[in-house]
């Protein structure tokens, strides 16, 4: 596996030309992510909370087998095109595997076995959604299976890109101000970018790191009151601000979930709560819809989950 992986957003972008796969715009490729992802197929899929439901979610949609082999002077985008994937479909499964191998490495005579729920939409449109991989290249097999909350994992439930994150604070407190690039600042009612979301969070809480990383900076100022900048591994960065009481220093590596602060009310505010930002190649993204760009690593309940539905799907594979 590559020392520093690359953001998946990049990859998609910087493919090269004679593979046919480079998109115009971001823009359209986003369109076309947020398409599938935020489709009632989706959703539904994503709101299965144990086997049973699985399995009845499965007996109402048609699940069926794609396998692409390598040819000799072949290769995995030209191979797939040639079974009648489209972009949309081939982009999953490198955001899917190539985790765990480069599929510009893929020998020939390798073999990808792959499952797709298809949901069709009227008489004459289909939708298909990845649920699976099985990679067997030179002598090795690898899986990518996808789970109950949309991101892809191994064998063993796990996912090793230096892009995992952990948004449990974004489930467990509401958010009382959102991302907004024309946001009436409460105190001064101007137009204010809000880069992050504000976290309802009361004084004192501890704060958790939502990513590995080393801390690249601490400190107070008047507007952002006491805060800390964590940069991951992978190039992003994550912001907390108005804190009690800052538990880490500059240049201290961190571990995705390990005590950095407490929150608090310092700084510019109207009442205790947490500031929490995003930043991908020195832009601010919105952290409520962060999850569909990063890897969060499954709780002990969706392990369990996780597994009991992974036994259905590899069975579909053999």
């Amino acid at each position: 596996m590559l020392k520093e992986k690359k953001i998946f957003s990049n990859q998609l972008f910087n493919l090269k030309k004679h593979d046919q796969l480079i998109n115009n715009s971001k823009d359209s490729t986003k369109s076309e992510k947020n398409k599938h992802i935020n489709s009632s197929f989706f959703k539904n899929f994503m709101t299965c909370k144990n086997e049973s439901s699985f399995i009845s979610f499965l007996s109402n949609n048609t699940l069926f087998k794609k396998r692409i082999y390598i040819q000799k002077n072949s290769n995995f985008f030209r191979s797939a095109r040639k079974k009648g994937l489209n972009s949309f479909d081939i982009n999953t499964i490198i955001k899917a595997i190539e985790w765990q191998i480069s599929l510009r490495k893929i020998n020939p005579h390798s073999t990808f076995d792959l499952i797709f729920l298809r949901e069709k939409i009227n008489s004459k449109k289909n939708k298909n959604i990845l649920l699976a991989i099985k990679l067997n290249n030179i002598g090795k097999t690898y899986y990518a299976i996808r789970a109950m909350n949309g991101n892809f994992y191994d064998i063993n439930g796990f996912n090793k890109s230096n892009m995992i994150m952990n948004f449990a604070l974004l489930k467990k407190y509401r958010i009382s101000s959102s991302f907004n690039l024309h946001r009436i600042h409460p105190i001064t009612h101007r137009i204010s970018r809000h880069l992050g979301v504000d976290l309802a969070m009361p004084q004192g809480t501890l704060v958790l790191a939502t990513s590995n990383g080393k801390i690249i900076k601490t400190g107070f100022n008047k507007i952002s009151g006491f805060y800390i900048v964590l940069k991951n591994f992978n190039q992003c960065i994550t912001k907390y601000m108005h804190l009690k009481k800052i538990l880490v220093k500059t240049d201290q590596n961190i571990k995705i979930n390990q005590k950095i602060a407490l929150s608090g009310n310092s700084g510019r505010t109207t009442g205790p709560h947490l500031h929490y930002e995003i930043w991908m190649n020195k832009h601010a993204i919105n952290p409520a819809d962060a999850r569909f760009s990063f890897i969060e690593p499954l709780t002990p309940k969706e392990l369990i989950l996780y597994f009991k539905t992974s036994k259905i799907i590899l069975s579909k594979l053999k």
